[in-house]
């Protein structure tokens, strides 16, 4: 049993004085949560700071933090044995700024399971999973389908006079329901859309306080951008795609994975192949083959990508980091620095060096390494020589990108062993993101 399980324990155990329920809750007792599923409380919000105080008390918490927000606060856990946990402590039902649900209402009326947690009515449960896809624009997933589907005949019917009664909808089956766009789905909007504390200054009111959030999350949630350098055979790839992976999966984050630059211009060939054409032929050339020895040449190709760099990083910046994105790069500006032959360009590196003088610094830079003997078992691109070149190159730039106090910005690891290397990269990754 893992330390998130053992914490889950601790929690409600804790939390019996309490009132509370638990929503989309569709498992018998807390052993049966899937390690990527996070939990959903609705609680009252005058015992929201006790039972945050329970959360501080838990035992082996490595990171924790509180998104603390005007309708609910959400509790992030990291543990010291690597697990994760979030918990949504919701005390009022809002979806930018409109009510959609009362939570005294569903307070007072809960079920207690077998194993003494307290849940969501079934008609409760029924509404809240059904409002919260329907005003997400989303389908309800299939398991919750699923779940409701097993109920009793008398247990359906309970939640089918509870939604008739509520929406005044005229449906044969709760199934009717479920569909995004049908003539159901738009009377229930209209029926929230008309509730009292939807309309009016109180309308405005909860508009104006939702616009309000996300301005100070614009400004303090923002993502973060993490690179991936070393050369062909070094891991990186696979290291990212795991990472990449990972955070999405576990850790429920929003990522982008981008190839060397921001690529708001196209590749140089692409105006004369077009974008299939140039993608094709690069990915079938190897790194490195180009004949170009023009100064003016390399000049030129490199203000292109350097343009590139300069206007794309305001585009992510406002369309990914801005909006809390992790934006994942598989090799970034340092490839021009030491290796720009890999993109037909020779110049003076002193030169490239300066114009990352004018580069977003992303907040985690990865350099992965290894033997040459061993990057050579895995690609036979490059020769044992020039792998030993680039591999110092590479180092040497990041010691001295690291100087002043930003070594935690610039991590080099030998990839020998592609788990510990991965745990260690995500270790850094989730202490920025959390």
């Amino acid at each position: 049993m893992n330390q998130r399980r053992y914490f889950l324990e601790y929690f409600f155990k804790e939390m019996k004085p309490y009132r509370y329920a638990l929503l989309k809750f569709v498992h018998p007792s807390i052993n049966e949560i899937p390690e990527n599923s996070d939990v959903d409380l609705l609680v009252s919000k005058i015992d929201l700071g006790k039972i945050l105080g329970i959360v501080e008390r838990g035992k082996n918490i490595d990171r924790i933090q509180f998104h603390k927000k005007s309708f609910a606060t959400f509790t992030c856990l990291l543990f010291e044995d690597g697990s994760y946990l979030e918990i949504d402590f919701l005390h009022r039902f809002d979806r930018k700024g409109m009510m959609y649900l009362d939570a005294k209402m569903v307070l007072d009326d809960i079920n207690i399971l077998d194993s003494g947690l307290k849940v969501a009515s079934h008609a409760y449960s029924f509404e809240y999973i059904l409002l919260f896809y329907l005003l997400n624009d989303a389908v309800v997933p299939q398991k919750y389908r699923d779940y409701f589907s097993s109920f009793s005949t008398e247990e359906r019917l309970g939640i089918f006079i509870h939604m008739t009664s509520s929406y005044g909808v005229n449906i044969n089956v709760l199934e009717d329901l479920y569909s995004l766009h049908s003539r159901h789905s738009k009377k229930i909007r209209l029926r929230i859309e008309n509730l009292s504390v939807n309309r009016g200054i109180r309308f405005a009111i909860n508009k104006w306080r939702y616009l309000v959030e996300v301005l100070k999350d614009a400004i303090s949630h923002r993502g973060i951008v993490i690179t991936f350098s070393g050369v062909d055979g070094a891991g990186k790839s696979t290291i990212l795609d795991e990472v990449n992976e990972m955070l999405k999966s576990k850790f429920r984050q929003r990522t982008v994975v981008l190839r060397h630059r921001p690529s708001l211009l196209p590749i140089l060939s692409s105006i004369r192949h077009g974008k299939a054409k140039a993608e094709e032929k690069t990915r079938e050339h190897l790194p490195r083959q180009g004949k170009n020895s023009s100064a003016l040449s390399s000049f030129l190709r490199f203000m292109y990508y350097y343009t590139d760099y300069i206007f794309g990083q305001f585009y992510i910046y406002f369309k990914y980091t801005l909006r809390g994105y992790t934006v994942l790069y598989d090799r970034y500006y340092f490839d021009f620095i030491i290796d720009s032959k890999r993109s037909n360009i020779v110049l003076s590196r002193k030169f490239m060096k300066w114009g990352y003088y004018f580069i977003f610094k992303p907040e985690l830079n990865v350099f992965l390494y290894a033997d040459p003997e061993v990057i050579r078992n895995r690609k036979q691109e490059l020769d044992t020589v020039t792998i030993k070149e680039l591999t110092s190159d590479y180092r040497n730039l990041f010691t001295e990108l690291s100087s002043g106090g930003k070594q935690k910005n610039y991590l080099m690891l030998n990839n020998v062993s592609k788990e510990e290397t991965f745990h260690r990269v995500m270790k850094e990754c989730i202490y920025l993101t959390i």
